[in-house]
């Protein structure tokens, strides 16, 4: 499903919106809500810094596990540094904000935005580290050092992952995550 959103292309792709929304469905908590509602937050956090920058989106796709916004617009070393940080900077903000009020959706905000800091590819802190590193090495030096850094990263987090699910017996969410990130990592 495609349709424009103040004036950029959103793209909803059938098999994301049916997995969002049975896990939706699924999820007797509430909890999904408030991460779903997180991650807009993330995702406004970037875009309203690219808007500071006078960045216009070319698109934004929803995908299984995040969101895609693509800016082909040139951007300076410092914009595309603040863009990728102000995505878990507003994270953090609103968990900060909401800590009296909603707990849960403070703490969901904070590991959201403290997950996003990790130096791995696909994530804002890769990202980040990605721009200062590009800096002072070659793109191709850079690749490597992130794709290594992303492995040695996820590792843990993997087991981490698999440990979670002996221990709970139903919560997979670390598991997939981490295998997700894996899949990417091997298949670019």
């Amino acid at each position: 499903m495609r349709f424009k959103f103040f004036g950029v292309p959103l793209e909803l792709p059938f098999l994301a919106v049916a997995l969002l929304s049975c896990v939706i469905i699924l999820d007797y908590s509430g909890k999904i809500f408030l991460c779903i509602l997180a991650a807009i937050v993330h995702e406004c956090g970037h875009l309203f810094s690219m808007l500071c920058f006078k960045i216009k989106p070319d698109y934004i796709k929803l995908r299984a596990f995040d969101i895609v916004i693509c800016a082909k617009t040139d951007k300076s070393f410092l914009s595309d540094f603040l863009i990728a940080l102000c995505g878990p900077v507003s994270n953090l903000l609103f968990a900060c904000l909401f800590y009296k009020i909603s707990p849960d959706f403070s703490m969901i905000n904070l590991l959201i935005g403290l997950f996003n800091l990790l130096p791995v590819e696909s994530f804002d802190g890769g990202h980040a580290l990605s721009v200062l590193l590009n800096k002072k090495l070659s793109f191709k030096t850079t690749n490597v050092i992130i794709k290594v850094l992303t492995f040695i990263i996820l590792i843990p987090i993997f087991i981490l992952g698999v440990l979670v699910l002996c221990y709970s017996k139903y919560n997979y969410s670390l598991l997939l995550i981490s295998m997700y990130l894996l899949a990417i990592l091997f298949l670019k």
